[in-house]
C-alpha cells in the first residue's frame, strides 16, 4: 500500500501477507498477525474496552507491534486511540493489559539490550483516558527481570552469583522459559524425553558450575552452559 492508503484487509487464521514486493519465498513476505486482545474497564468510559495488538513483520529480522484502543458500542468497535512499539530489545511490546481502570503498556527496555532481539529488562507505563485521550500517569517504571528462580532462596553459589549479574539472570530466565515452550509444544511421549534430557543437563551444569571455581570461572561456566542450552533444548 502507498503511504496514506486506506485499505481494509482481513487476517486469515491470524495473519495478513501483504502481497507488495514479494517474491515465491513467503518468509520474506511483511506479514501481519494477530497477537492478542484484552478486554476490561477504563475509569472514565463506561462501554467496554479492548485493547489489541498487533505485530508487524517486515520480511527480515525487525518488527513492531501497533496497540489499537477500541469502545464496544452497540456491539460495535470504535477507536479511541493507537500506537506503534518500537522494534525487539529497543521497546518492543511484552504486554498490554487493562488494570484498575487504565492501560497498562509494557515495553522492552533499550537500556538493557542483550543482543538485537531481546532485553534483560522492562519500562512499564500507566495511562489514564482524561477527557478525549490517554494521558500518562507520574514516570515510567523500570524493572530488571529476575531469574527463573527467587533470590531471597537462593542456596548454591551459582544462584548467587546469577542474583548478582544481570546477563546471566537473562539467560537464566530465557532457558527457564524456552524450556516451558519446547514443553508446550511436544506430544506426552516427547515431553517425557524433554523432562529426562533437562534434569541431565542440569545435574551436570550444576555440578560442574558450583565447584570450587573462582567468580570469574564459575561465570564462564554459568555462561556457557545456558548459552549452549538455549540452542541444543529445540533439538
Amino acid at each position: 500500500m502507498e503511504p496514506g492508503t486506506k485499505e481494509s484487509v482481513s487476517l486469515v487464521n491470524g495473519e495478513y501477507v501483504v502481497p507488495d514486493g514479494c517474491g515465491n519465498d513467503r518468509r520474506t513476505c511483511p506479514l501481519v498477525t494477530f497477537d492478542s486482545v484484552n478486554y476490561g474497564a477504563l475509569t472514565g468510559i463506561k462501554s467496554t474496552v479492548a485493547a489489541v495488538a498487533l505485530t508487524y513483520h517486515s520480511g527480515g529480522t525487525a518488527h513492531w507491534q501497533y496497540v489499537y484502543v477500541l469502545v464496544i458500542e452497540s456491539s460495535k468497535p470504535r477507536l479511541l486511540a493507537w500506537l506503534r512499539t518500537g522494534s525487539r530489545a529497543d521497546q518492543g511490546l511484552r504486554e498490554v493489559s487493562i488494570t484498575g481502570g487504565e492501560l497498562v503498556l509494557v515495553v522492552n527496555d533499550p537500556d538493557k539490550q542483550q543482543g538485537d532481539c531481546c532485553s534483560a529488562g522492562s519500562i512499564i507505563t500507566r495511562y489514564r483516558w482524561v477527557g478525549s485521550s490517554f494521558s500518562a500517569i507520574g514516570q515510567s517504571v523500570h524493572k530488571t527481570d529476575p531469574p527463573s528462580f527467587d533470590c531471597a532462596k537462593a542456596a548454591t553459589a551459582v544462584e548467587r552469583l546469577i542474583c548478582q549479574d544481570v546477563e546471566l539472570s537473562f539467560l537464566d530466565s530465557q532457558m527457564a522459559y524456552s524450556y516451558r515452550m519446547v514443553l508446550k509444544g511436544a506430544s506426552a511421549e516427547r515431553r517425557e524425553i524433554i523432562r529426562r534430557k533437562q534434569a541431565e543437563w542440569f545435574a551436570d551444569y550444576s555440578r560442574t558450575c558450583n565447584a570450587a571455581l573462582s567468580e570469574s570461572q564459575r561465570r564462564d561456566c554459568i555462561d556457557r552452559y545456558l548459552s549452549d542450552r538455549l540452542t541444543t533444548i529445540w533439538k
